[in-house]
């Protein structure tokens, strides 16, 4: 699960690196090649499908001696990852930047960020997709 992981987390970058241009915090000054459109429309929305289903992969990879637990894991990423979502709409972004201190380091993030209902519906596809890869790995153990 952690190889399968890394090898989608390493496809989010290149949706970043590619499709937007390097257009994220974590790129900044070292990405200035213009974007070009390798995933075409789901670069829009492959990185929140993409980050709900690797930390599924590695929380479940964590708690795997406890398979039950899968159910709640996907959906504790799911709500975590729309909470975040949610907090990309005006006033909440500007909101958080000033008054969450320990988010300040993502700041950008919500300030920058567009809320897309579109990508709610790409983290319930990630999180329904993460529980079906999950339950096939793990009913082969």
């Amino acid at each position: 699960m952690l190889f399968l992981a890394a090898i989608l987390s390493a496809v989010g970058v290149v949706v970043y690196a590619l499709d937007r241009g390097g257009s994220v915090h974590f790129l900044a000054g070292w990405w200035d090649l213009p974007a070009v459109s390798v995933f075409g429309p789901l670069a829009g929305f492959l990185p929140t499908f993409l980050h709900t289903l690797v930390f599924i992969l590695i929380t479940a990879a964590i708690l795997r001696p406890w398979p039950r637990t899968l159910p709640a894991t996907c959906c504790t990423w799911f709500l975590f990852e729309c909470l975040f979502e949610v907090g990309q709409m005006a006033p909440i972004d500007s909101y958080i930047a000033g008054a969450v201190p320990i988010l300040r380091m993502t700041t950008s993030y919500f300030t920058q960020g567009t809320y897309d209902p579109l990508d709610v519906l790409s983290i319930g596809v990630g999180a329904a997709i993460g529980y079906l890869v999950v339950r096939t790995i793990l009913r082969g153990d």
